[in-house]
């Protein structure tokens, strides 16, 4: 067998291994299937709408990836959600500020939720699963207790206009955010130290403390992250809907996970992709988005999301069985 013949085989094994590439796959497949079988999917209108959907989760879940690759995940960004957008509502409504304070007030709570759930996960050692869980019903009550069970409007504002404007084609602010945080994560996450230590952190976390990776430094700012775009959005739906309410963002947090588990994120740590999670964005846009205008029952959607997930981690298992060692390269 020839050099270029063996070498072609070790190539698509080091394509098949790469975290996005199920994703990728699976979403090209969803494509062309709700093109076909869903009637209008493939109108501007509609796939602004798929690109809206996967937008607002994507923002949250590409961050969550960043920190599930450290070896951490939060289940309170669906509750920080709403918190930021509750306080960006009332302040506006209820004290008189200013559109920028009170977005600056939203985003500073997010951050001091997701700074207080990474500094008990490091000085404490409790597993972000138990605290991030505590702080999702903590923070949905605290939302319950601040909107007293009704919704709060929020005034017009030429200043939430970046995180809210729906242009003529129904496209989106968040859109935009969403392409340029994809790109900024990606580029992190590849090209920087500081995402050396978030896969090293995630990988082996005992050898990169050895190393001098600050490896708790790390995981509080991917809480911080993660939090402050779960805030970011809760702007954008405060803007966009002109009200919130204490139920806003429920549900998000296991969407976000699902993604990124979707997009080759491990729950273990060490592995995974923003590009990835970007596109099990898309796809859950596209499922939202397909199955409402093939006049399929909404309840379906979470039956499928669920199947995408197992089929996931069962495509993620058999990838890395067959990853190429450092010796095939």
């Amino acid at each position: 067998m020839t050099a270029a013949a063996l070498r072609l085989p070790r190539a698509w094994r080091g394509v098949t291994a790469r975290p996005e590439a199920g994703a990728l796959v699976a979403t090209l497949a969803l494509f062309v299937f709700f093109g076909v079988w869903a009637d209008q999917f493939l109108t501007t209108e509609s796939l602004a709408s798929t690109l809206a959907i996967a937008a607002e989760l994507g923002i949250v879940a590409m961050a969550i990836t960043l920190l599930m690759i450290a070896g951490e995940f939060d289940l309170s960004i669906g509750s920080v959600l709403g918190l930021g957008s509750v306080l960006v509502a009332y302040a506006m409504t209820n004290l008189g500020l200013p559109a920028a304070p009170a977005i600056l007030a939203g985003l500073a709570g997010a951050a001091a939720v997701g700074l207080l759930n990474g500094l008990l996960v490091v000085w404490l050692r409790i597993p972000s699963f138990i605290v991030t869980l505590g702080a999702l019903m903590f923070w949905r009550g605290v939302v319950s207790v601040i909107t007293h069970g009704f919704p709060i409007g929020v005034p017009d504002s030429v200043v939430l206009e970046p995180f809210s404007h729906r242009f003529a084609n129904g496209l989106n602010a968040s859109a935009f955010w969403f392409l340029a945080l994809a790109v900024a994560f990606t580029f992190v996450l590849g090209r920087t130290g500081f995402g050396n230590w978030i896969l090293a952190s995630g990988g082996n976390e005992r050898a990169a403390r050895g190393l001098g990776v600050p490896v708790d430094r790390v995981r509080v700012t991917l809480f911080v992250l993660t939090a402050v775009c779960a805030g970011l959005v809760g702007v954008m739906q405060a803007g966009r809907f002109g009200s919130v309410d204490a139920n806003r963002g429920q549900g998000l947090e296991l969407e976000a996970i699902a993604a990124a588990v979707i997009g080759g994120a491990r729950l273990n740590g060490g592995f995974g992709s923003v590009v990835g999670t970007a596109l099990g964005c898309l796809m859950v846009g596209m499922i939202r988005n397909g199955l409402a205008l093939a006049g399929v029952a909404s309840y379906w959607y979470t039956a499928i999301i669920g199947l995408l997930v197992v089929l996931a981690v069962i495509v993620n298992q058999l990838a890395g069985r067959s990853r190429p060692k450092a010796g095939d390269a």
